[in-house]
């Protein structure tokens, strides 16, 4: 996308959509149609996309509940933005997402659901038939935040030590964390983990859709990959 001078939120959501109509399924399509013209556009679309504020955006989260849309819908309508924004931010649009400021209250498909041992194990057999066994076992097993797995290059992983370098610390592997990222072939781009569909290193909310479709592959209730990741870490899988 090119820059435009004063361009407004309004203006910048409905190319960043327009530009994608066709690439989603049906129901996403239409899912984020609704988001953009019927909440975020009538909402935030009159500010300039340099003016908006975690402030403003706050407020109008705080609107949408007082005319009655559900907390769901509230989460979807902020992830849905804050995607937006982030593109504006890349594009060179903004110097920063202000939606990554604000404090969105978390839905119950949200809050942390313990899963059993049998559900974790289904988790893990899932991301393995969808081909993102290392990403996501390294993942849950590390402790590394998700911007910090996403990131991981070959030069922060130390196969005689079978540890991951995270700034001053090493982090330790097990025996099967540190077996998945050594089969793993190098690339000629230095990050560990790959998209296989772009060929490049996974975007937040690409690796938020990936966690996502596991979970739905396994026939799994919703819980976010940090909870999940701690339910992994406590129990040792």
């Amino acid at each position: 996308m090119q820059r435009e001078k004063s361009i407004t939120v309004g203006v910048w959501t409905e190319l960043w959509f327009t530009q994608r109509v066709g690439k989603w399924g049906p129901n996403t399509e239409g899912g984020y149609r609704n988001l953009i013209y019927n909440h975020i556009i009538p909402g935030v679309g009159r500010a300039g996309l340099v003016d908006l504020t975690a402030r403003r955006i706050q407020s109008f989260y705080k609107r949408l509940v007082q005319n009655g849309l559900s907390a769901r819908s509230v989460w979807c309508v902020h992830l849905l933005l804050r995607r937006c924004l982030d593109e504006a931010c890349r594009d060179g649009q903004i110097p920063l997402n202000p939606a990554r400021l604000c404090n969105v209250p978390q839905t119950e498909e949200c809050r942390t659901i313990p899963l059993r041992l049998g559900q974790l194990q289904r988790y893990l057999n899932a991301a393995e038939k969808l081909g993102a066994l290392p990403i996501m076992y390294i993942g849950l097993t590390s402790g590394l935040r998700q911007c910090e797995l996403l990131t991981l290059s070959w030069a922060d992983f130390h196969v005689p030590c079978r540890s991951i370098r995270k700034g001053k610390h090493l982090l330790a592997l097990n025996d099967k964390a540190a077996a998945l990222l050594a089969d793993l072939l190098p690339s000629e781009l230095s990050n560990v983990f790959l998209n296989s569909k772009t060929g490049e290193a996974y975007r937040l909310h690409e690796f938020y859709y990936l966690h996502k479709k596991i979970l739905k592959e396994a026939r799994l209730p919703w819980v976010s990959f940090r909870d999940l990741q701690r339910q992994c870490m406590e129990v040792g899988i």
